[in-house]
């Protein structure tokens, strides 16, 4: 069958009325999730893991995948009318969106940020398309040498790409390598750093470590640093009405080609490993800065600047999308607590997801149809309500989802030993944040260092441990050039800059 009728005949499977709601659902929760500053989608997605238990795998994929991509829509509403953005990658939104606010025109830049994370959704999910399944069919040919260098090159990307000290995001990863390495190993059938504890024998259970990882040391840390927003019941941002929100055609039309660049740039930044969505909303914007027609006005109130980052990280969403669903590989935070969702609902992820799983492949994709469409609806319409919610939670909304992540840990195989491990990686991941290590890599390699070690030692056997024989493999070998490039490039970069410098230096004044 041709992509097309794949793609009509998920259409047909997710109109089911059940499917459809937790699309809803998914969506909205995730314009919250974007709205409330601190949480995340990654964070809430791994609170809501050890909810995935027993479930039908395409409803909830849908709703955890709902939640993902419309955190990119919810957090532009606090960035446009109180200057604090919901989610890192709305930082650039605030530039021009509350200058907007402070000259009364809050909801029309609300509405232009919907539009724009509406298009670039859309064409993201229509490249994303085209592009899923021949990358997975291409992918098929792969035997272990390709893999491994798959995942050595998603750990590279991971380490060059990580925010502030690479070095401190190398530490990351080999830590969460460690950590993959405790219980049963997979090739040899022999238990290794058990610690003489039977609970370890089977491995470190992917739910509390991303529960206690990504959420509740997230929640513990923003109660420590009193992370509020104060909003005065007086406040002009809560001042507009229902029609104020459209943009004009004109203004649209304006708009669009800044929404089409941005699309583009922000999708294929996606589709890198570790690139994530704040990198692509502030790129398209510094791009927008340099090009667009309304440059001048930038940073001063202008629609294009509120256009270029919204359609950016929301694209830059069904980038990612593409290396998971086709590679099995996550670009980012959710992506790896969306795979390790597949995991614990009984799917393998990766390149014969297309032919094992079609339903999950294509029923997600054809979700981002529907659910951009729905989220949509959502913002232009519940926009007053999403404030007056933002207005009454921040208290209460810590403590209840710090309770949800015990008991969903716990509920998830009814161990207290798992709600233990939880608080182990509360504690670590409260650790490393304040000594701004990421923990991203952890997270990932926890996804991808048992296949990573496996693919290994198979290459290793298959080679008869000769690593000439890489040249052998093509694809391999194309894989290994981008980890050189990888590392490189920085190193090059700054060779650059401190001869440019030194040269400077040089020049007589």
């Amino acid at each position: 069958m041709s992509t097309l009728e794949l793609l009509f005949q998920s259409f047909g499977n997710i109109m089911n009325p059940s499917i459809l709601l937790m699309c809803a659902l998914g969506g909205g929760l995730g314009v919250l999730v974007g709205i409330l500053p601190g949480l995340g989608p990654s964070a809430t997605i791994a609170i809501l893991l050890p909810l995935v238990f027993g479930r039908q795998p395409l409803i909830t994929m849908v709703m955890l995948a709902g939640i993902y991509y419309g955190s990119q829509f919810g957090g532009s509403i606090t960035s446009i009318s109180l200057n604090v953005p919901g989610e890192a990658s709305s930082v650039p939104t605030c530039f021009d969106g509350y200058p907007l606010t402070k000259k009364g025109k809050a909801g029309k830049a609300m509405g232009v940020a919907v539009l724009s994370s509406f298009v670039g959704g859309t064409i993201g999910v229509i490249i994303l398309t085209f592009m899923a399944k021949p990358i997975a069919t291409f992918a098929l040919r792969f035997g272990p040498p390709e893999y491994f260098t798959i995942y050595l090159f998603t750990f590279v990307a991971i380490i060059s790409l990580a925010k502030g000290n690479r070095f401190k995001g190398f530490v990351s990863l080999i830590l969460g390598l460690f950590f993959t390495t405790i219980g049963m190993d997979r090739y040899s059938v022999v238990s290794r750093l058990n610690f003489g504890t039977f609970e370890l024998m089977r491995g470190i259970n992917i739910i509390p470590v991303a529960v206690g990882l990504m959420g509740l040391s997230e929640i513990i840390l923003s109660i420590a640093e009193g992370e509020t927003i104060e909003i005065k019941k007086d406040d002009p941002s809560l001042k507009f009405k229902l029609k104020d929100v459209f943009p004009t055609i004109k203004e649209f039309i304006f708009c669009l080609p800044t929404m089409i660049r941005s699309t583009i740039m922000g999708f294929f930044i996606g589709v890198l490993p570790g690139a994530g969505a704040s990198i692509a909303s502030n790129l398209s914007y510094d791009m927008e800065k340099q090009i667009a027609s309304d440059k001048k006005n930038f940073g001063e109130g202008s629609l294009q600047g509120v256009a270029a980052p919204e359609a950016a990280n929301n694209a830059c969403i069904s980038g990612a999308f593409v290396t998971m669903l086709s590679l099995g590989i996550p670009g980012s935070n959710s992506t790896a607590m969306l795979l390790g969702a597949l995991i614990i609902l009984g799917i393998q992820p990766g390149p014969g997801l297309v032919t094992r799983s079609p339903d999950i492949f294509w029923g997600l994709i054809s979700s981002m149809y529907v659910g951009n469409i729905l989220i949509v609806i959502m913002c232009l319409t519940l926009i007053p309500i999403f404030l007056f919610f933002l207005r009454v939670s921040q208290k209460t909304i810590p403590v209840i989802v710090a309770t949800i992540c015990v008991i969903g840990t716990y509920g998830s195989e009814n161990a207290m030993f798992d709600v233990g491990v939880m608080f182990f990686f509360a504690i670590i991941g409260m650790f490393l944040k304040s000594l701004k290590f990421p923990v991203a890599p952890i997270v990932i390699t926890l996804v991808l260092g048992s296949e990573f070690e496996v693919t290994f030692r198979q290459t290793m056997d298959l080679f008869k441990s000769n690593l000439g024989l890489f040249h052998t493999r093509p694809i391999a070998l194309v894989f290994l050039f981008l980890c050189v490039v990888v590392i490189a490039a920085p190193i090059i970069s700054w060779r650059i800059r401190e001869r440019k410098k030194k040269k400077n230096q040089a020049v007589p004044v």
